[in-house]
């Protein structure tokens, strides 16, 4: 039924990638927010929702430049010998997503009149925590090897990775949420192993770094717009079924992990806004299905 609360949105991980993703909801949020049923997140795409929900994109953004601002390098191997992480990544990801929070953004992501569902990884039981957390990411790199252009992965779960799923609004506080998101992004070396409610965590894209399936758990999602965070073949983006699978025109200039000052951020939120009228023909056709 048009008008009716029956789209899905999918956000994939990625890092800075997945400012692409609010560049094009700067275009597309207004219209596509009254049909919203659900939306999924997972790592950095999950980070980007809970943004988009917050309605501090502007203040999030310039925050995180400033916090940005003594970063010259984004791995410093010396920092071992001080006993301190080698990757600013952590502590930054967090104060973001706090300054997010702030100022009624939690509350915002709260009051969402749909579920807003992040994917984590559970770690394999047998293993311990830093063995699983390299076989996971292993699987993961080498699957992308072996299936060029595969938009989901399989290899995680066929090792005993198991998926944690949350709704954000069912968290107690700011910090809370924070946590999540971070659990549902733990990439070590750059951001610390995620624990979030007594559980050992790692990125939900061990599991499915585009996780439609989450989004369609929600039994009113009839149709799935699926944001991806790099290109990918023709024959996997576009229309697929009831999924609209949409991919950047080219790579973001700001790569997943760059938190170096001089980092192209604001780059990758113009090209959303720029590849959104590209998408608008497909985007008519998924909402009209």
């Amino acid at each position: 039924m048009a008008g009716a609360r029956d789209l899905g949105m999918t956000f994939a991980g990625g890092g800075n990638r997945a400012l692409f993703q609010l560049g094009l909801m700067r275009r597309w949020w207004e219209r596509l927010q009254p049909r919203v049923a659900a939306v999924a997140g997972v790592s950095a795409g999950a980070c980007m929702l809970t943004v988009l929900l917050s309605k501090r994109e502007e203040q999030v953004r310039t925050f995180f430049a400033a916090r940005r601002g003594g970063v010259s390098r984004n791995l410093d191997w010396t920092a071992l010998l001080r006993r301190e992480p080698i990757a600013p990544h952590g502590s930054i990801y967090r104060d973001t997503l706090l300054h997010a929070y702030a100022g009624g953004g939690f509350e915002r992501v709260k009051r969402a009149p749909f579920p807003v569902l992040m994917l984590a990884a559970e770690i394999p039981r047998p293993l311990p925590r830093a063995l699983g957390t390299l076989v996971g990411f292993g699987a993961y790199q080498l699957e992308k090897q072996v299936r060029p252009g595969m938009v989901h992965p399989t290899f995680g779960r066929q090792l005993g990775f198991r998926p944690f799923v949350f709704d954000a609004r069912a968290c107690r506080s700011a910090a809370e949420l924070a946590d999540l998101v971070l659990a549902s992004s733990a990439t070590p070396p750059f951001t610390p192993m995620g624990r979030f409610r007594g559980r050992t965590l790692i990125d939900g894209g061990v599991i499915d770094n585009n996780p439609a399936f989450v989004t369609e758990q929600v039994a009113s999602v009839r149709r799935n717009l699926v944001v991806m965070t790099r290109p990918y073949p023709s024959a996997r983006t576009g229309l697929q079924g009831r999924r609209l699978y949409i991919a950047p025109s080219r790579p973001p200039p700001a790569d997943c992990w760059d938190y170096r000052r001089d980092a192209p951020v604001d780059e990758n939120l113009a090209l959303g806004e720029r590849d959104a009228a590209a998408h608008e023909d497909a985007l008519a056709r998924l909402l009209d299905r």
